[in-house]
């Protein structure tokens, strides 16, 4: 009895550890009081008032979590620039700093899941300077916060010479004293700062970029713990019951799809009318609640499991295979690529051969104007042309008729039209080869397949480059391979890999258009009658 006395106290004592993880936690209570590291300069999300007191939309949060924790909440006033080492060390027992949830900031500490909010990235430009696309500020010298997460991957990016100083307050008045022509910060700071009288001028209208979840960061020992746990069940009642949303309106923030989205995700209920998004045997929350950044594969199946496995054990990471956004991206860009090649190879024969019918044979000025006609589009560049159309004559018929060309059918129209001089010169040549043997020979429809026993060599090389040709069609924004692949690029980092993969697909697309040629060719030209 003494025995199993002694064995009881000591599982006990297991038990008592195992529920109590958390040192964070275990300091919390004893003392009574929560502190929170909050920032005072990035309102709507934390500022001061009037009375000095710090107020906000992140405030509000850290008083509802002390209140569930039922501790007394004390903030502590941090920057950017040494949030994280306030967390490191233990100034603070928690972050609610509008820190974005990223690979490189879960090395250094915890994120708590699910994030409460979401942040993206714009410039507030001085009167004069604002541009409407991402790419026209290249080289544009802008000025940033030190310790800003989309500082490097802007700047490379978009090619930005960064100009960083240690607080908003600094960055404002350099850009008030022309020290840069932007400021690049978070788009809810910037929004907020631009509707203040003394900005009058100032504005936003580059489209929001890097949009990142924001979430509640503890320390990294913390990761798994009861700390971590409560925190991340808080934040998702908050999105089940709307309580973000309503907060995030209350305090004036423009963007809620972010938000709005995470409330029907949380809130969604299997067949039992039990919540779906809920926690697994780890503790962890199932897979199709969480980012798939985050997510191993021993929490998946299927290929993305697969594409996970390899990534954890090679090192090689196939995120168009195991993220399904990315997966869904990088086959759009498959899709689009095979429509346009199709819809501009229809173009360029259909094209092609009717002027070679209607030209062959026959003289005068308009049988001339034809052929120069033709002769223009098989001798100036796709994408040449694809600017002239698309931004010229685009631009013309928006400004006099509100009328706005289709950027898919413009990179259609001029990749066929380029390979249709070429498939017209191909026949011509064809005809004025029988009629060196046949002098009354005219290059006529029901004699078409006579004619390109001759052509259908310079034919099908002109459709196989066409084939190639789709990667310029990006140039005026088509989501085609090139396009998806430079976006993933942009997004992770992974260069080689991407390109290497972007090369093969290419190979293995060219490849098959190849051997479709050389089918129809054989099934259309009948044996005998090739040369």
């Amino acid at each position: 009895m003494y025995l199993l006395g002694l064995i009881g106290m000591f599982l006990l004592s297991l038990a008592a550890q195992a529920a109590s993880n958390s040192p964070a936690l275990d300091s919390i209570r004893k003392k009574g009081v929560i502190r929170v590291g909050v920032k005072t300069d990035f309102s709507p999300y934390n500022s001061l008032n009037a009375q000095g007191e710090v107020v906000g939309f992140e405030s509000d949060i850290a008083a509802l979590i002390a209140q569930r924790l039922g501790v007394a909440l004390k903030k502590v006033s941090i920057t950017t620039e040494n949030r994280f080492q306030k967390l490191e060390l233990g100034d603070v027992d928690i972050l609610i700093s509008t820190v974005g949830d990223t690979a490189a900031r879960r090395k250094i500490a915890t994120a708590v899941e699910p994030g409460y909010n979401e942040t993206s990235v714009n410039v507030l430009f001085k009167p004069g300077a604002a541009v409407d696309a991402w790419p026209k500020i290249r080289h544009e010298t802008i000025c940033a916060v030190q310790g800003s997460y989309f500082n490097k991957p802007m700047s490379e990016r978009y090619l930005l010479e960064l100009q960083t100083y240690k607080t908003v307050r600094d960055a404002h008045m350099a850009l008030r004293d022309g020290q840069c022509s932007g400021f690049l910060y978070a788009t809810a700071a910037l929004a907020n700062t631009a509707k203040l009288p003394e900005w009058r001028g100032y504005t936003m209208p580059l489209p929001n970029a890097l949009i990142t979840p924001m979430a509640i960061f503890i320390a990294r020992n913390e990761q798994g713990s009861e700390l971590d746990l409560a925190l991340g069940n808080i934040v998702a009642e908050l999105h089940r019951t709307g309580w973000l949303l309503e907060a995030n309106n209350r305090w004036g923030i423009a963007s809620t799809a972010w938000l709005t989205a995470q409330k029907a995700i949380w809130s969604e209920h299997d067949k039992d009318g039990l919540y779906k998004c809920v926690r697994n045997s780890s503790g962890n929350w199932v897979a199709a609640c969480r980012s798939g950044e985050y997510v191993s594969s021993t929490e998946v199946t299927g290929v993305q499991a697969v594409g996970l496995w390899v990534k954890e054990q090679l090192g090689v990471d196939l995120n168009f295979i195991y993220d399904p956004y990315d997966r869904t991206q990088f086959l759009t860009g498959i899709a689009y690529s095979m429509l346009l090649i199709t819809c501009s190879i229809a173009i360029s024969l259909t094209l092609g051969i009717a002027v070679a019918i209607a030209v062959d044979g026959r003289s005068g000025w308009d049988t001339r104007a034809i052929h120069t006609v033709m002769a223009y589009g098989r001798l100036t560049p796709p994408l040449l042309m694809m600017y002239l159309i698309f931004f010229g004559f685009g631009s013309w018929t928006m400004r006099e008729f509100g009328l706005k060309l289709p950027a898919f059918a413009v990179a259609a129209f001029c990749s066929g039209y380029y390979t249709a001089g070429m498939v017209m010169r191909a026949f011509l040549e064809a005809a004025s080869h029988v009629r060196s043997t046949e002098p009354g020979y005219r290059l006529r429809l029901r004699q078409l397949a006579r004619t390109a026993q001759y052509a259908n060599w310079p034919v099908k090389q002109a459709l196989i480059n066409l084939t190639k040709q789709t990667m310029i069609a990006s140039a005026i924004a088509i989501p085609e391979l090139l396009s998806a692949s430079s976006l993933l690029i942009a997004e992770k980092g992974n260069i080689f890999l991407t390109m290497t993969v972007l090369l093969m697909t290419f190979y293995l697309i060219t490849s098959l258009w190849s051997r479709l040629f050389d089918y129809l060719e054989k099934a259309w030209l009948p044996v005998a009658e090739r040369p």
